[in-house]
């Protein structure tokens, strides 16, 4: 059992990384994970009371105490560039994975046993798309985003009863006030048709897709403003995978206008993104375009490519696929992480090493914690 006073020395060297970096005078690369509670209800191992997604989206409590347990779990056992051992207040988010915004569209939920949830979609053609828009934009705070509201004011009355685990208190109450991006989200509840309906029908396409971005901008503003958050502000992020899917021509016509109204909305500054998959065909436009200040990226990307095109101000974030993280060996881990950090990422020093993207459930903490050793021995800076 590692004792708290063993993590005090880790986490003064990463108090002084971080600001390092801030002022880009920082000697190595530093080195996060991307996980969530899926990493221990999906883990037998881990998950000793036999939590399911179903219980966790319908019981406040449970969700909880997974989101406690697991990071926990996580601050003693998985080793980054990130505050380890017991904090002063625990910081929980209302975790609804990555299903929260198509279900509230309207998007019906489904649970799987060996998974995280996901939707269903429920708009297949112009007629049933129409429908939908003549329904209205949805209230921020009506169907599946009530359930979040319910549960947000469940922690928030924990915390203001003074309820505390492993004697420390409740802090900071996450909430989904972002978005995973509308042309990901019309994606998503469309089952992919509404790439199609840009070449069938332009105008209901526009249409459509500003309607969902609209009814985006307005559930962020009320969530915003319920969580006591003002905006716009700086180092403001969203995400859009699904532009992977797109050409830069057609992105540039039909999505970099609707990127363009949430950032004037939200963003002070340069915004972030983060892009899982082939993206590289559009970075040219997002700095063009975008001036974005960061790029978290996924899988597959290069990142060398990436930093050519996106230059030496732009942080980038990204690592080992999370395929290798999992299966290994070790040795090949090693190969990945040694390519990564050769293939030109690291100009400017403006990069975070992570995995590549999310940690698969069930990766061996033996290659997780190697890999941040590996890095933090070979991510080292000339000067």
């Amino acid at each position: 059992m590692v004792r708290e006073d063993d993590f005090k020395q880790h986490n003064e060297m990463v108090k002084r990384l971080w600001n390092d970096f801030k002022r880009n005078k920082h000697e190595r690369v530093p080195v996060t994970w991307g996980m969530n509670n899926r990493m221990m209800v999906l883990n037998k191992e881990l998950n000793v009371k036999n939590y399911s997604y179903e219980r966790i989206f319908n019981d406040p409590e449970f969700m909880l105490q997974v989101e406690l347990e697991f990071d926990y779990w996580r601050r003693h056992n998985v080793y980054a560039d990130w505050e380890m051992g017991l904090p002063e207040e625990w910081v929980v988010t209302v975790h609804f994975q990555n299903v929260y915004e198509s279900a509230w569209f309207g998007a019906p939920l489904y649970f799987y046993e060996k998974s995280v949830p996901d939707i269903r979609q429920f708009l297949t053609d112009e007629g049933n798309i129409r429908v939908f828009m003549e329904k209205g934009k949805p209230d921020p705070f009506s169907g599946f985003m009530a359930k979040v509201k319910q549960f947000y004011e469940y922690f928030l009355e924990k915390k203001e009863k003074g309820y505390t685990y492993f004697e420390r208190p409740i802090g900071k109450i996450s909430a989904p006030i972002g978005t995973d991006g509308p042309f990901t989200i019309a994606t998503n509840i469309t089952g992919g048709y509404v790439v199609k309906l840009l070449y069938l029908n332009r105008r209901l396409a526009e249409d459509f897709l500003w309607f969902i971005t609209e009814s985006i901008v307005e559930r962020m503003k009320a969530w915003h403003k319920l969580l006591k958050i003002a905006f716009p502000y700086k180092d403001f992020s969203f995400a859009d995978d699904s532009i992977q899917l797109l050409s830069p021509k057609t992105y540039r016509e039909f999505i970099l206008p609707l990127h363009k109204r949430i950032i004037d909305t939200f963003c002070v500054g340069r915004p972030g993104i983060h892009l899982c998959g082939a993206v590289i065909q559009h970075l040219k436009t997002l700095k063009e375009e975008l001036n974005i200040s960061s790029l978290d990226t996924g899988f597959p990307i290069d990142l060398g490519k990436a930093r050519e095109i996106l230059g030496e101000d732009v942080t980038i974030l990204g690592g080992v696929k999370v395929t290798t993280l999992k299966e290994g060996p070790l040795s090949r881990i090693e190969e990945e992480a040694r390519n990564i950090l050769s293939s030109g990422v690291t100009w400017g020093k403006r990069f975070i090493f992570r995995e590549a993207n999310n940690m698969a459930p069930n990766t061996p903490l033996k290659h997780i914690n190697f890999t941040y050793e590996l890095v933090r021995r070979i991510g080292m800076y000339d000067n």
